[in-house]
Order: C-alpha cells, then sequence, then structure tokens
C-alpha cells in the first residue's frame, strides 16, 4: 500500500514541478528520493530482454542492477524529458514527443559510452515515467501467499479525468520541445512540427 501512497506523492510533485522544470530545462528541484522511487518502479518493469528493430536483443541480468542503471543526475534529465513527453502527449503533439524522445536520447548517448542495457534502460525509465503520469502504470505486487494483489486500485468513481491542453499551453509545450530539439548537439534533421 505504501507503495501507491509514494507513486501518488511522486505524481503531485511531478504535476506541481515538472512545467517549471520543463520549461527550465534543468533538473535540480526534483528530489533525489523521487528520482530514485521512479528508478525502482521503472527497475521492478524491466523485462528479461528487450528486441530491438534490428533484430538484436539486448538481455537484463537481474543480478547487475547497479552497473545498468543510469546515474542519479542522467536519470533527472530523463524524467524531465518524460515529462515533456507526457505533456507533448496529453496536448496531442505525436511528432512533439518524438522530437523530444529523440533530443533526449542524442544528448544521453553524448554523455558516455553506455551498455545496451543502460541505453534500453534510458528507454523504459522515460516509457515508464510518460505511462505513469498518463495513468497507464497498475501497480501489483506479489504477497506472502504468491497471490498478485493491486497496490492502487481506484474506484470508478474516483478516477481523475486526464488533463486536458489549452491552445496557450499547446503551443507553449511545442516552442519549448523543439527548443530543447533544435539546442541538442549532433541533431541535424530539423523534426516535423506540428
Amino acid at each position: 500500500m505504501k507503495a501507491g501512497i509514494r507513486l501518488a506523492a511522486i505524481a503531485a510533485v511531478l504535476v506541481v514541478a515538472g512545467p517549471a522544470l520543463a520549461q527550465k530545462g534543468g533538473s535540480g528541484s526534483i528530489s533525489d528520493k523521487t528520482v530514485t522511487i521512479l528508478m525502482n518502479y521503472a527497475w521492478s518493469a524491466v523485462p528479461p530482454q528487450v528486441t530491438l528493430r534490428s533484430g538484436k536483443v539486448v538481455k537484463f541480468e537481474r543480478s547487475k542492477r547497479k552497473q545498468i542503471e543510469v546515474p542519479l543526475p542522467v536519470a533527472k534529465d530523463i524524467i524531465v524529458a518524460a515529462y515533456r513527453s507526457y505533456e507533448a502527449q496529453i496536448c496531442d503533439l505525436p511528432a512533439a514527443l518524438v522530437a523530444n524522445r529523440d533530443a533526449m536520447m542524442a544528448r544521453f548517448l553524448k554523455k558516455k559510452d553506455w551498455s545496451d542495457q543502460q541505453i534500453q534502460y534510458a528507454n523504459l525509465l522515460h516509457a515508464f515515467v510518460v505511462s505513469y503520469m498518463s495513468g497507464k502504470v497498475e501497480l501489483r505486487y506479489v504477497d506472502g501467499d504468491k497471490k498478485e494483489v493491486k497496490v492502487a486500485e481506484t474506484p470508478a468513481d474516483k478516477v481523475i479525468q486526464p488533463k486536458k491542453c489549452s491552445p496557450e499551453q499547446r503551443k507553449s509545450v511545442d516552442e519549448r520541445i523543439y527548443a530543447y530539439y533544435k539546442s541538442t548537439p549532433g541533431l541535424k534533421q530539423a523534426p516535423k512540427t506540428q
């Protein structure tokens, strides 16, 4: 039950701090504790393996978590980018969402020579945060009797409606994402605009 409460608190932090972080492009306002909790949940969603479009299979050894997870400051940058992607999603800006993710990955790849597992973990962390903010993550745990139990089960009358995007917000999100994209070193091709 604590997991559901913790994630609800994280959502509140991201909803309040997210727009400011996404606007400034910084990650200083997200606490290390919040990032660590999101990383923990993202890690629990990591599959045994991922098959890339190229056909290459990237396997995750659960016992090597420390070597696979990215450092905290890098994870903060990914989470801020994921919040921008979430904003693009709710504002129905699919091309901006792709441009934002591409810019985030280009910046991520420039930082260091990451392992295949770390690259896929960064993708999964981004996807997890976007899904979580969109309300598409259902937390479960297995209790002592090996029964799967929902951590957060919200009655239909208590479900929060998705955030609405005003025309002003849509324009702002689009502009911020493309400014982020254009300021990313190494991206030569201009992204599609909405």
